[in-house]
Parts: C-alpha cells; sequence; structure tokens
C-alpha cells in the first residue's frame, strides 16, 4: 500500500509540531535549508516551496507524524463551512432541548 500524504499545506504550527524539540538550525539542515527559512515559516512570513513541502512530508511519514491522530470527542468534520455551522447549530438546540445530562464516566 502506497504511504499516504500526511498533509500538503504546511503552515506554521504544523511545521513547528514537526520539528518538535529539534532546533531551527538542525531541522534547517535535516531538510538541506537555511536556518532562517524555517524561523520565517514557523513565524508565518513565509511559506514552503513545493519541493520543502515534499522534503517536509517524507520526513512526517518517515517519523509517523500525526499516523495514529485520529479526532475524539463532539468534533465535527466540516466541509462547506455555511452548512456545517447550520449543522452544528442544530446539533447544539437538540441538545438542549434534551436537558442536563450526567456523564457517563
Amino acid at each position: 500500500m502506497p504511504a499516504k500524504t500526511i498533509q500538503k499545506k504546511w503552515g506554521p504550527a504544523l511545521i513547528k509540531r514537526l520539528r518538535g524539540k529539534r532546533t531551527q538550525d538542525e531541522f534547517a539542515r535535516l531538510l538541506g535549508a537555511p536556518k532562517n527559512t524555517v524561523w520565517r515559516w514557523e513565524a508565518g512570513h513565509a511559506r514552503p516551496t513545493a519541493a520543502y513541502a515534499r522534503k517536509l512530508t517524507r520526513i512526517a511519514e518517515r517519523e509517523r507524524f500525526l499516523a495514529d491522530w485520529n479526532p475524539v470527542g463532539s468534533i465535527t468534520w466540516v466541509g462547506d463551512l455555511k452548512a456545517g455551522a447550520q449543522e452544528i447549530a442544530l446539533d447544539f438546540s437538540r441538545s438542549l432541548a434534551r436537558g442536563p445530562h450526567r456523564s457517563t464516566r
């Protein structure tokens, strides 16, 4: 089975999380990028080029970054924000109509 792509859009928080406890210099060397480039990505001043995004994805796959992450609790995946907001509002009003509930924990 081919490796699943973790994330196509690498934002500042996700890059910083992938870097983990490595210094920006260590992470930059791993990517073959200048240290200042990693700082600019994490600060939101720049986005990785397609080539660096592929390298980030390869590192994420190799390190099984977020591989076992699953949404839990009351999270709702929303594609269309307007429809999703309506669905969440409807679910919320239904829960209010049911009244207070006791935790099962």
